[in-house]
């Protein structure tokens, strides 16, 4: 296998205090910044406008089959859906059964969401536990679909949809399951791990020097681009585990998504915290983190993945 090329990026937009979970629609750039508790809309000249204020925090969100925003309140663990009309309404109550926050998420064709469980309430002092997979039904009802996940990121659905991808940031690495009928999960399998690209050859904690994937998206040949939070860069990983592009940046790479009139603009999302900062997590509540986004041109554009 030949090194990875490199891509290089331009910077589009900052002015956010940590950003997550970008989704592209009809020409904008939609992203969470959590501890802004605001969600933004951000055009192709890098122009950021409100959409609304989450009170607890956004973090995961996708667009329903009718072009609607389901989006997440981390902190009362709810999903809410926003019309085209701009009203917002309640989608899902999960708090009977939520352990940590809202995390990640992702939309079937049906309009079944898929959500992490993060496991634990780290940004109010929780250590970090294992976390879970929920499915939400389109009448709001909550299952959960798998369990023992180490702080579970980065969902997403393959292109022919009868594939969930779910990160482990703080855990063995990526890992996928098919989806059946009803869109249950089974045959749970590692697909790949980022000890395969760490300088020590180890997956890191919660540390400066950690080593996890944290946001992720599929193309339309099946490569996922995923957000190595702690080596400071994107990378591009074939269905065969290999490892074709990387796009270095300076600070966490976070969240990516594709998008841009023809599919091949891929979307980063990279923070950063001090120096001195115990943690990501005691940096976010401390209000000391700082978000940018920017852009790269790639070769091969989105497909059908979701989202």
């Amino acid at each position: 296998m030949s090194a990875p090329k490199q891509l290089s990026h331009k910077p589009l937009a900052d002015g956010m205090m940590f950003g997550e979970a970008p989704r592209y629609r009809d020409g904008l750039l939609y992203i969470s910044d959590m501890t802004g508790r605001t969600i933004y809309t951000i055009d192709s000249l890098g122009i950021k406008r409100m959409l609304l204020e989450v009170e607890n925090q956004p973090n995961g969100m996708c667009f329903a089959p009718d072009g609607s925003l389901i989006y997440s309140s981390m902190f009362d663990a709810k999903l809410y859906r926003r019309d085209a009309a701009g009203k917002n309404t309640l989608y899902a109550d999960m708090s009977s059964v939520m352990t940590g926050y809202c995390g990640d998420m992702a939309i079937d064709s049906t309009g079944r969401v898929y959500l992490d469980d993060t496991g634990a309430r780290v940004l109010h002092g929780e250590k970090p536990r294992p976390g879970r997979l929920l499915i939400i039904e389109t009448d709001g009802s909550v299952h959960v679909a798998d369990e023992n996940i180490i702080f579970p990121n980065a969902v997403f659905i393959s292109n022919d949809g009868l594939t969930l991808f779910c990160a482990e940031t703080f855990g063995k690495g990526l890992l996928k399951w098919d989806i059946g009928p009803e869109g249950r999960l089974s045959n749970r399998q590692l697909m790949w791990s980022p000890a395969t690209i760490s300088p020590t050859g180890e997956i890191g904690d919660t540390s400066h020097g950690l080593v996890g994937i944290d946001g992720g998206c599929m193309d339309a040949e099946g490569g996922m681009w995923l957000s190595m939070l702690g080596l400071e860069k994107f990378v591009r990983v074939d269905q065969q585990g290999n490892v074709t592009h990387e796009i270095p940046v300076k600070g966490h790479a976070t969240a990516c998504t594709l998008g841009g009139d023809d599919g091949k603009t891929l979307f980063l999302v990279t923070n950063w915290f001090p120096e001195d900062e115990e943690s990501i997590f005691s940096a976010m509540v401390a209000k000391r983190t700082k978000c940018s986004v920017s852009y790269a041109k790639v070769e091969i554009p989105k497909g059908t993945a979701r989202p």
